[in-house]
C-alpha cells in the first residue's frame, strides 16, 4: 500500500469533508426555513466548519493548537446542544405540527468521525 506524503489528504478524506459539508448546509437550510433563530443557524454552521477544518488539519500536520482545541470543544458542544434542543422538541411537539426530516438528527452523527480527527489532529501537534 503506498502511503500518502504529509501534508496530502487522500481522495477518502476529500469526500468526508465534502459530507461534513453537505451536513452543515442541510442543517442550516432546514433550521432558515423553519424560522428558527437565524443567528444560531449560523453559528451552529461556524461550528460545522471548524468541526471540517479538523480534517484539514490533521492531514496537513500543523496549525491546530490550543486554540483551535477550544474552538473545536464549543464546536462539539453546539452541535450536542442542538441535538438536545431537537430531541426535546421532538417530546414536545404537538400532533398537528409537521414533524421535521426523520434523516436531520442521524445526519449529526455523521460529524463524529471529524470531531475525532480534529482532536487528533491538536495531539500530534501537542505531542509532536
Amino acid at each position: 500500500m503506498r502511503e500518502e506524503p504529509r501534508g496530502v489528504m487522500p481522495w477518502g478524506a476529500w469526500l468526508y469533508l465534502l459530507l461534513v459539508a453537505a451536513v452543515g448546509a442541510a442543517h442550516f437550510a432546514v433550521e432558515w426555513r423553519a424560522g428558527g433563530n437565524r443567528s444560531r443557524a449560523a453559528l451552529r454552521l461556524a461550528a460545522v466548519a471548524v468541526i471540517g477544518a479538523g480534517v484539514v488539519l490533521f492531514y496537513r500536520g500543523s496549525g491546530a493548537g490550543t486554540l483551535y482545541m477550544l474552538a473545536l470543544f464549543l464546536s462539539a458542544l453546539l452541535i450536542a446542544r442542538k441535538s438536545v434542543e431537537d430531541a426535546q422538541a421532538a417530546r414536545e411537539r404537538a400532533p398537528e405540527t409537521p414533524a421535521p426530516p426523520p434523516w436531520l438528527g442521524l445526519t449529526r452523527l455523521l460529524l463524529l468521525p471529524a470531531i475525532g480527527w480534529g482532536a487528533m489532529a491538536v495531539w500530534t501537534q501537542q505531542h509532536a
